[in-house]
């Protein structure tokens, strides 16, 4: 097709000129093709129209037939000569590896980069096409416009002929590279969408299938098998494959990991080409599968062969050295897609573990967590892990992990590593590759898989608090730098997770000491003497400070010793040795002292308010407590203060009882001033002399027995003994009439309630009976006086004392009748309930001995 476009474009036009528009049109197209790739943006009126097409393949077909140009340029017969053939690939091959390149650089560029590159490209484009105009034009040994003489001529005719071989051989040549080059274009596509879809975080079996898929594309191959070193059983585990042949390892295969070419790649940690594996000894056939040529690449992590990818063919020599470096190009890709993957997914665990971290309210159960995490997410074989308190001192350590010899060295003293100093005083996380050669260790080391080391410190508000060794990468040797970078976030979730547990622990013990300072305040009060008192405070004051001893002095208000206490571990002490001197100084300053003794310190605190001094607290309290002093002197206020409620109580109370006795006497007093009052009026009326003591009585028998209370009953008994009091306003003619009385006469009897209860009504102490001697002649049916009340309506304590009084009144002898059986008065009672009488208050005074409430016995009683 060359040839042909060549000679039919020589026989119209000049050759040189012909020449000249060939390459000018190469240039262009090739142009065209690079802008395609580098500059899409600007070409964009073009590439609208090849939309499904994409960048590449349009940018690819031009180059071609740009390439095609040249070559027609270069086999005019003008533009061949000697050295002008070998020139000329030269620049072509310059040409091709411009684009290609441009081509590679354009994923990791930005836009304006790609258009300098276009730029550069276009440049180096001119000057390729201006290199070949001027290496091919006509020379005179080469240009048929010279005029030569025969003997030339018949030269130049079997020079042209040679001429003429050389170029189909040349063209061949180029057609060859041309394939290559396309198969090259083609597997630069194929590796760079594997890269883009390996950059994505795929599950590794994922990944691995998309590398084996795309090598067996890439390569030209028969099988591309990804095998997984499991190094603890020293075995080599089938994960995927693809090609023809993927079938040609059965399902589970596993292989031991020293034999055949997996295991050469493996001890040798390099990638082994097989051209011929007949002539191989180390390589067996596994199920005659008749691959002639391989390759092994390994895929290392942390130095380590993690898997192993092998590529097979069904001839010799199959591959090519370019085949061997495309195999590590995808292991290299891969190994960094698990690593990613991993990196991402420890990330995860650890902010997972993170927030599960935030729940732990118990400082060791944290430092506990802390451990297990660091060893999972920085796949360490062994992790140590320290936590300092407030005076510095090494107060909790844990540890996760094989281990046991060198959790004793670092649990025995932390403070003498130097590897574990060094963490403490670090202000980010570093790693050791061999702590055995780390300063003047005296780390004792379980076995050297634990050499290399990843410190980490525990840093809280710019303060170290505390810090974490890892020793040991699992599946490697070192530690890497995506290890301490997920450090030193562990770094920062544990201590976020230990300030917590340290809020909550500080929260907890004021809350205790709060609440016990609460319950002595109470039971202090409570205590029935100051001896009681004196201990309660004493044995609250030990356990705050679990001090080795504790005493207290009280002391009257002349200063004598009212009660005192001395104890220990064990208990109260009956022996005493109170500081004396130190306790008087206390009380006489009103100030706390504090003095230092053997391995601790002498503390005292006075016991005093504003209202007066009453002792002295004191404790001998170990050096290693000495923060709990803060607390102490609330202890003492606090105490102090229920001291004094306590002997102020206990003095109200001393007053409350006599002031209580008092007012029991008192009001003894005014019940018998009642009692005598209610005789000499009842002697007033000699037919009803001793009637108000006697119903009193029975209405308080019906009242307690009815429910009624304590106040309630007393107010009746009261009422009961002043119901008749209003007949004092009556005249002793009416009062004292044998007979019948008249009409008017009863007018004025009915009044007297009224009037009783006008005469008490001024009397607080009275106010309650005030019902009683109002009501008293009320009936059930309103057919009582004064004021004609029915049913409910007529208080409770009323209602009782009718009943009692008919009841009374019919069992004793009056001037107008005689007196009636208690069997016929409580037959009457019961006709009566329910019209006269409240019916449930006569049930109830069928409950009671009725029949011993005869006069007779009633004046017993």
């Amino acid at each position: 097709m060359l040839e042909t476009l060549a000679h039919t474009s020589m026989k119209n036009t000049p050759l040189p000129i012909y020449r000249s528009l060939l390459l000018l049109i190469a240039s262009l197209i090739s142009l065209i093709a690079q802008g395609f790739w580098l500059a899409p943006d600007r070409l964009n009126f073009l590439l609208q129209y090849l939309a499904t097409l994409g960048n590449i393949l349009p940018g690819a077909i031009f180059l071609v037939l740009a390439l095609m140009l040249y070559i027609a340029a270069l086999r005019s017969p003008a533009s061949v000569n000697k050295y002008s053939s070998f020139i000329a690939v030269i620049l072509i091959a310059i040409q091709l590896i411009t684009a290609v390149g441009m081509l590679l650089l354009q994923d990791d560029s930005a836009s304006r980069a790609g258009e300098a590159g276009f730029t550069l490209s276009g440049l180096i484009t001119a000057l390729t096409s201006i290199g070949l105009y001027l290496n091919t034009w006509p020379t005179k040994e080469s240009s048929p416009h010279y005029p030569v003489s025969n003997d030339e001529e018949t030269s130049s005719t079997a020079g042209l002929e040679n001429t003429t071989d050389g170029f189909k051989e040349q063209i061949s040549i180029l057609n060859r590279r041309l394939d290559t080059e396309k198969r090259r274009s083609t597997q630069l596509t194929l590796l760079n969408e594997l890269s883009r879809q390996l950059e994505a975080e795929l599950e590794p079996e994922v990944a691995a299938q998309l590398a084996v898929n795309t090598l067996e594309r890439v390569i030209n191959c028969s099988v591309v098998t990804l095998l997984i070193h499991d190094s603890e059983h020293q075995k080599f585990l089938v994960l995927t494959s693809a090609g023809d042949l993927s079938n040609h390892l059965p399902p589970g295969y596993q292989q031991e990991s020293t034999r055949g070419l997996l295991g050469r790649t493996t001890r040798l940690k390099k990638t082994q080409v097989v051209n011929d594996t007949r002539t191989d000894p180390d390589i067996f056939d596994v199920n005659k599968s008749g691959l002639l040529s391989m390759i092994g690449v390994p895929i290392l992590q942390h130095s380590q062969v993690k898997s192993v990818l092998e590529i097979g063919a069904e001839k010799a020599h199959a591959f090519s050295p370019a085949d061997a470096v495309i195999a590590e190009d995808v292991a290299s890709e891969l190994a960094h897609a698990w690593q990613r993957y991993s990196y991402h997914q420890r990330l995860r665990e650890l902010i997972q573990a993170g927030i599960s971290l935030t729940t732990l309210l118990d400082p060791q159960a944290a430092v506990q967590e802390i451990a297990m995490i660091a060893r999972r997410t920085l796949e360490a074989r062994f992790v140590f892990v320290t936590l300092l308190d407030q005076q510095g001192n090494f107060s909790r350590n844990s540890s996760a992990g094989e281990g046991a010899r060198l959790f004793t060295t670092l649990n025995a003293d932390p403070t003498g590593e130097p590897i574990l100093h060094a963490a403490l005083h670090a202000a980010k996380s570093f790693r050791v590759r061999d702590v055995r050669k780390y300063a003047k260790t005296k780390l004792d080391l379980d076995s050297p898989a634990l050499r290399s080391a990843l410190a980490i410190p525990i840093r809280l508000h710019g303060l170290s608090i505390g810090a974490i060794l890892a020793f040991g990468k699992q599946e490697g040797v070192f530690f890497s730098e995506d290890d301490e970078s997920l450090a030193n976030l562990l770094a920062s979730q544990a201590a976020a997770s230990i300030e917590s547990s340290w809020l909550y622990q500080e929260l907890r013990n004021t809350l205790n000491t709060t609440s016990m300072l609460y319950k002595l305040s109470v039971d202090v009060i409570q205590a029935e003497a100051l001896s009681d008192a004196a201990e309660l405070i004493s044995a609250a004051a030990n356990k705050l400070t679990n001090a080795k001893d504790t005493g207290i002095v009280l002391l009257t208000r002349e200063g004598k010793v009212e009660a005192e206490v001395e104890m220990d571990a064990s208990g109260f002490r009956s022996q005493r040795d109170h500081p004396r001197e130190i306790i008087d100084q206390a009380i006489q300053t009103g100030q706390s002292i504090i003095v230092s003794a053997e391995n601790g310190s002498l503390v005292c605190y006075p016991l005093s308010t504003p209202g007066g001094t009453y002792g002295a607290l004191w404790m001998n309290i170990p050096e290693s407590r000495g923060h709990n002093f803060a607390n102490l002197q609330t202890l003492a206020n606090q105490a102090a203060v229920a001291l004094e409620r306590s002997i102020l109580l206990a003095e109200s109370k001393r007053q409350a009882e006599e002031i209580k006795a008092a007012y029991a006497q008192l009001e003894l007093t005014y019940d018998r001033t009642l009692t005598a009052l209610m005789s000499a009026l009842d002697a007033r009326d000699r037919e009803t002399e001793g009637h108000s003591t006697r119903v009193s009585r029975l209405a308080c028998m019906l009242a307690e027995i009815f429910g009624l209370k304590g106040d309630q009953i007393k107010a009746l008994e009261r009422g009961a003994l002043l119901h008749d009091i209003g007949k004092i306003g009556i005249s002793d003619t009416i009062l004292h009439k044998p007979g019948k009385l008249t009409e008017e006469e009863w007018k004025t009897m009915r009044i007297h309630p009224d009037i009783g209860a006008r005469i008490v009504e001024g009397i607080p102490f009275l106010k309650d009976t005030l019902s009683v001697i109002r009501y008293h002649h009320e009936r059930w049916d309103g057919s009582g006086y004064p004021h004609g009340l029915r049913g409910k309506d007529i208080p409770t304590q009323a209602r009782i004392f009718a009943v009692a009084d008919v009841f009374d009144a019919l069992t004793s002898k009056r001037a107008y009748r005689s007196k009636a059986s208690a069997e016929d008065a409580m037959r009457y009672m019961q006709e009566q309930a329910g019209v006269l009488f409240d019916p449930e208050i006569v049930v109830v005074l069928t409950q009671l001995p009725y029949h011993e409430l005869t006069e007779e016995e009633k004046t017993v009683l």
